[in-house]
C-alpha cells in the first residue's frame, strides 16, 4: 500500500489540505485551519494547489472544463470512505475519475472532490474463474497479469487502458457479441455509497446496490473493487480483415456471419475510401492454440466482400492492438491534446442498416477527423441483464454505433465544438426517433427529461435507489441526472 509520505513525494510541492471551511465553502491548509472542521486522518492525501487539481478539469473531450477544488489520491478504500461522509456532511460534490477517458465531464466535479480512483490498483487475486480487483486497476494491467497464466476476462473493451470501475460504472461494450456487455461478467463488487459506506455486493448480496451500481454511472457508489469473471485464453489470434464497398452487402455478411457464430469477436471499422465516402473493414477475430490453426476457407464461406487479408498475432498483442495504437497518437501529440466530441448511440437491429446508410452520406471530414474513426459493435440483446444499460428493448442484437471524432488541432474554438454538438444532438434525434438510445461516454448536451425518457421502465427505480444510496445528491454531479 502507498504511504502517506509516498504520496506527498510524488505530489511534490501540492498543498496538503487541512480542513473545510463551510462559510466559505472552501478547503483549507493547516496554517489556516485552527477555527474549521479538520479534514479526517488519511492514509493517502489531499491536494488543493492548482497544477494537482488541474488535470481532473478535464478529460478527453476537452470541451467540459469544471474544476474541483480538491482532489483525493487515495491509498485505502478508508480514505474513500472517510472522505465521502465528510462531503455528505457538508454537502459537497463527489466525484471519482478512473482515466478520464468519457467525453463531457461526466467524471467532473466543480467546486467538490474528485477522487483519483486510479491510486486503488492492487489485483488481489486471480484465479480459473475470477479475478479479485482494485476498481481503479485497468483491464490492461489485468490482461497482462492474467494471460501468461492462461486466464482472459471473457469481454473486454476495445481500447484496455481503462480503468474497471469507469468501464463498469458506464457498461463496457466489447467485440465479443456473445459474451454481453463488461457489467454482465461481474460477480461482486466493493462500493461505497453516498452515505459514506463500503458495501460488498453481488446479484445475491444487496442486489439493489449491485444493479445501480453496475452502468448507473457513479449515482449511487462509487465502485473500489471488483470480482469479475475469467476465461481460458487461447494463445494465438488471428484477425480478418474483411472489406465491403456498400452498406446492404456488409450488412448481409455480419448478420450471417453473427447467426453462425465462427469467431470469437466481430466489430467493423470505418476508413475513408479516398473519393468522399467510406470504406467498411469487418474485424473477424479467431481465437485458437498453435496445434490447430484456423481454417481460412470454411471460416469466409459464402461472404461477399471486396477484399480480405488475415494476421496473426499473440493473444494478449490483439487485445492490446488498440492501446498500442492510442499510444503511438499520444507520442506524436495527436490523442489526449485534441478535442474529441464523440457520439455513441446503441440502435435495435430492425434499424441500424437504415440509420447507417442514412447518416454515412452526410458526415464531411470533420466529423471524423484525421485521427477519428467510426466503429460498429453488434451484442447479442439475450446477454445484456443489467437495468442501468439502456439499449433497445426489442431484436436479437443491438448494435453501437459510434463517431469517434478527434479534430484536426488542439483547441479547435468555439465555432467547432458549437457544431459538433449540434450535430450529435441531430443524430441523437435521428436515432431515438427508431428506437435508439444513448451510451453515455459521448459527447450529447442532455436534459433531465432526456434522462428521464432514457431510463424509461427503469427511471423510478434509479430515482428510489438514488434516495436510498445517496440521499444528499452528492455523487457524480456531471451527468446532470438529478
Amino acid at each position: 500500500m502507498t504511504t502517506r509520505r509516498a504520496v506527498v513525494a510524488g505530489l511534490g510541492a501540492a498543498a496538503i489540505v487541512f480542513g473545510f471551511d463551510p462559510a466559505t465553502r472552501g478547503w483549507i491548509s493547516e496554517a489556516q485551519a485552527a477555527p474549521f472542521d479538520h479534514v479526517p486522518d488519511l492514509d493517502g492525501e489531499l491536494v488543493t494547489d492548482p497544477s494537482s487539481v488541474a488535470p481532473f478539469a478535464k478529460d478527453l473531450g476537452n470541451i467540459v472544463h469544471h474544476t474541483p477544488v480538491a482532489v483525493l489520491f487515495p491509498a485505502s478504500v478508508r480514505d474513500v470512505e472517510k472522505m465521502v461522509s465528510f462531503c455528505k456532511a457538508r454537502g459537497i460534490k463527489v466525484a471519482a475519475r478512473g482515466q478520464g477517458h468519457a467525453t463531457f465531464g461526466q467524471a467532473q466535479a466543480e467546486g467538490g472532490l474528485v477522487i483519483n480512483i486510479g491510486s486503488l490498483n492492487q489485483i488481489h487475486s486471480i484465479g480459473p474463474h475470477s479475478a479479485d480487483v482494485d476498481a481503479g486497476a485497468t483491464w490492461k494491467s489485468l490482461l497482462q497479469a492474467s494471460v501468461p497464466l492462461g486466464l482472459t476476462p471473457p469481454a473486454l473493451t476495445g481500447y484496455t487502458n481503462l480503468s474497471l470501475a469507469g468501464t463498469l460504472s458506464m457498461g463496457g461494450v466489447s467485440p465479443t457479441n456473445r459474451e454481453g456487455a463488461l457489467v454482465d461478467r461481474v460477480q461482486a463488487l466493493q462500493v461505497v455509497t453516498g452515505h459514506g459506506h463500503a458495501e460488498w455486493c453481488s446479484a445475491e448480496r444487496n442486489p439493489d446496490l449491485f444493479s445501480a451500481a453496475l452502468a448507473g454511472l457513479g449515482q449511487c457508489g462509487i465502485i473500489v473493487r471488483a470480482v469479475v469473471d475469467m476465461v481460458p485464453a487461447r494463445a494465438q489470434s488471428r484477425v480478418y480483415l474483411i472489406t465491403y464497398t456498400d452498406n446492404a452487402t456488409f450488412f448481409a455478411d455480419f448478420r450471417k456471419l453473427l447467426e453462425r457464430a465462427d469467431f470469437d469477436g466481430l466489430y467493423n471499422i470505418w476508413v475513408p475510401d479516398g473519393s468522399g465516402g467510406f470504406l467498411y473493414q469487418l474485424n473477424a477475430i479467431k481465437n485458437f492454440d498453435p496445434a490447430s490453426p484456423p481454417d481460412d476457407a470454411h471460416l469466409l464461406r459464402g461472404l461477399h466482400y471486396s477484399g480480405v487479408e488475415s494476421s496473426d498475432s499473440s493473444y494478449l498483442d490483439q487485445v492490446l492492438s488498440v492501446d498500442v495504437l492510442v499510444d503511438f497518437l499520444e507520442s506524436i501529440g495527436m490523442f489526449s491534446t485534441l478535442t474529441h466530441p464523440w457520439f455513441d448511440v446503441f440502435l435495435p437491429d430492425d434499424r441500424i442498416e437504415a440509420y447507417v446508410g442514412d447518416v454515412l452520406p452526410t458526415l464531411g471530414p470533420d466529423d471524423v477527423g484525421p485521427t477519428g474513426f467510426m466503429l460498429l459493435f453488434a451484442l447479442k440483446r439475450s446477454k445484456l441483464h443489467r437495468p442501468l444499460l439502456r439499449v433497445p428493448e426489442c431484436g436479437e442484437w443491438v448494435y453501437l454505433f459510434d463517431i469517434l471524432t478527434s479534430s484536426p488541432t488542439p483547441n479547435p474554438g468555439d465555432e467547432y465544438v458549437a457544431r459538433m454538438l449540434a450535430r450529435n444532438r441531430t443524430l441523437f434525434e435521428k436515432a431515438r426517433a427508431v428506437g435508439g438510445t444513448r451510451y453515455p461516454i459521448g459527447t450529447l448536451e442532455f436534459s433531465r427529461l432526456d434522462w428521464l425518457r432514457q431510463y424509461g421502465p427503469v427511471a423510478d427505480e434509479l430515482f428510489r435507489w438514488k434516495q436510498r444510496f445517496d440521499p444528499r445528491g452528492i455523487l457524480t454531479p456531471g451527468p446532470g441526472i438529478f
